[in-house]
């Protein structure tokens, strides 16, 4: 805390000045912490071999196909989109399992679910170190 001594007049310049630079600092803590929380989030992905879905076959294709992208607009909110392009239609069916022809459902295979839950504490526990 500084000791500067800051007349009447200025003070309101001063508050401004403060804001912005803590924004500043904020705003670059928020892109590190993101960027962090999204590369592990996406290499979770890449890994994940939910329990008992080795009985199904491989995984590699779908695991290969998720992706982090970011549009300019997000830029400015810090939003990253995890996604998988090659097989996004798989993903709601796989995580929550879907009804078959004969009236049975088929079993979830539960693995975005944590990646999400771990890369949101990650984020919160990064949001805090770098602030």
């Amino acid at each position: 805390m500084s000791n500067k001594k800051v007349s009447v007049d200025n003070l309101a310049k001063e508050i401004t000045q403060a804001l912005d630079d803590f924004y500043g600092a904020t705003a670059f803590a928020m892109d590190m912490a993101v960027d962090e929380a999204a590369s592990e989030a996406l290499r979770s992905l890449h890994n994940a071999h939910p329990s008992g879905s080795e009985d199904y076959g491989s995984w590699d294709e779908y695991n290969s196909g998720w992706t982090v992208t970011q549009t300019k607009r997000d830029k400015a909110k810090h939003i990253k989109q995890i996604h998988n392009k090659t097989h996004y239609q798989l993903t709601h069916l796989l995580e929550k399992g879907h009804a078959t022809v004969d009236g049975g459902r088929t079993r979830a295979f539960k693995h975005i679910a944590p990646v999400a839950d771990q890369c949101e504490s990650d984020l919160i526990k990064d949001l805090r170190k770098y602030i």
